[in-house]
C-alpha cells in the first residue's frame, strides 16, 4: 500500500465523528473536529449563552459532500468581521513530517462586514426561514449537498437546515450574499446531482462508508 493512501485511510479511521461539546477552540484542527464536530455544527456552545443580553451570532455551514468540502461562516452583532474556514478533501501534497495531519486543517480568511453587509445577511437568511421556525424532521446525508444554521437572535435560539435539492434550497439567498464575500469564492463547490458510485455502493452495502445523518430536532440538531 502506498504511504499517501495509508495516511489518508489512517485519517479516515481517526475522524470518525464524536459527540464531545464544544466550548471554543480550533475547529479547524482535525483532530479538534473528530470529536466536537456534531456539537459544533449543531451550536450547541452558542445555545448555551444565547439570552436577551447577548449579542446576536450565527454560524452556518455549507456541506457540499463530506470530505469534499465544507464552509464554515460566522459572524455576530458585535465585530464588523465575517470569518471563514474552508475544509477541503485532504490535499496529500501539504504531508509533511512535522505536521501529517496538515492536508486535513482548514483554510481561514476573514472578510470585511459593515453594518449595511450584516443587515443584508440577516435579511436574507430571515427571509430563508433561518431565524425559525425549524425544518424539524429534516435530515442532511453527509453525502449531500446542504446548509445549516445556528443561531442566537434577540435571545432566541435556532437550528435549522436546507437540503438539496428542494424547493427552499433553491429559494434561500444567503448562500449567494456569503459567497459574494468569500475571498475565496472561485473554490466553491455548487451543488449538483451525484452520480452513482458502485464502489460506494458496495461498501454501503457492507456499513463500510463512514457515513452519517444529521436531523434537524426540537431543539437543535438530532442524528
Amino acid at each position: 500500500m502506498k504511504a499517501s493512501t495509508s495516511v489518508a485511510l489512517t485519517f479516515a479511521a481517526l475522524t470518525a465523528l464524536g459527540g464531545c461539546a464544544y466550548k471554543g477552540g480550533d475547529i479547524g484542527d482535525p483532530l479538534h473536529r473528530k470529536f466536537h464536530w456534531f456539537s459544533f455544527i449543531g451550536g450547541e456552545d452558542i445555545a448555551a449563552t444565547c439570552a436577551a443580553d447577548t449579542p446576536d451570532r450565527a454560524r452556518l455551514v455549507y456541506n457540499a459532500v463530506w470530505g469534499q468540502q465544507t464552509r464554515i461562516y460566522e459572524w455576530d452583532s458585535l465585530r464588523r468581521s465575517l470569518r471563514i474556514r474552508v475544509v477541503g478533501g485532504g490535499n496529500l501534497t501539504a504531508l509533511s513530517l512535522s505536521d501529517p495531519l496538515a492536508p486535513w486543517r482548514a483554510e481561514e480568511t476573514k472578510a470585511t462586514l459593515d453594518q449595511a453587509g450584516l443587515n443584508a445577511l440577516n435579511a436574507a437568511l430571515d427571509a430563508a426561514g433561518g431565524f425559525g421556525p425549524a425544518a424539524i424532521g429534516l435530515e442532511l446525508p453527509s453525502h449531500a449537498y446542504y446548509w445549516t444554521a445556528a443561531t442566537c437572535r434577540g435571545g432566541k435560539f435556532t437550528f435549522t437546515g436546507w437540503l438539496y435539492p428542494s424547493d427552499r434550497f433553491e429559494a434561500a439567498r444567503f448562500p449567494a450574499a456569503l459567497f459574494a464575500l468569500d475571498p475565496d469564492r472561485q473554490s466553491v463547490i455548487s451543488p449538483a446531482p451525484i452520480p452513482f458510485d458502485p464502489i460506494r455502493n458496495f461498501d454501503q452495502k457492507r456499513g463500510a462508508t463512514g457515513e452519517f445523518t444529521l436531523k434537524v430536532g426540537v431543539k437543535g440538531l438530532g442524528r
